[in-house]
């Protein structure tokens, strides 16, 4: 009987440091995959990489246009933003938490401000970004994501 105890016990302890280790603490946007784009000819999806004038960001998740996208975390939807001063027809949702302020574009919203939506919750399908760029560019929703303190970070590790 004590055997069987040491083991619940080292089992018990064993799951706790798994969960304790996981630093993933957003839900996935897209469902049941999420994969950060690669590079095709008109730039990569990672956190940092380079662009003309500029640093990516943000990373770009693959989703196809009219695919639901999910948020990544419990939270209040304070605005629409728009990735394109210029074009409006491109659209993205900001969420905030006390933790996290999470921008997400290339999307159509269906939520509202001042909504309260919870992780993994359907808050918009995917737009078709490739009809911006043409086919060369994969279709991909964008996430940037500051923490408390409104600092940019790299989100990559936190799915």
């Amino acid at each position: 009987m004590a055997v069987k105890k040491i083991y619940y016990i080292g089992g018990a302890a064993a799951i706790l440091l798994l969960l304790m280790k996981s630093n993933k603490v957003f839900a996935a946007i897209t469902k049941p995959n999420q994969n950060i784009r690669g590079c095709d000819p008109l730039g990569c999806g990672s956190f940092g990489a380079s662009r003309t004038g500029h640093i990516h960001q943000g990373i770009d998740i693959v989703a196809t246009p009219g695919q639901d996208i999910h948020s990544p975390i419990t939270g209040k939807v304070t605005r629409i933003a728009y990735p394109y001063a210029s074009d409006l027809s491109y659209k993205g949702l900001e969420i905030v938490n006390e933790k996290y302020k999470i921008k997400i574009f290339y999307i159509s919203p269906t939520v509202a401000i001042p909504s309260v939506v919870t992780a993994g919750q359907k808050i918009a399908t995917a737009q078709n970004i490739s009809a911006k760029h043409g086919a060369a560019m994969t279709n991909h929703v964008h996430i940037e994501v500051r923490n408390s303190l409104n600092k940019l970070i790299d989100p990559t590790n936190l799915f």
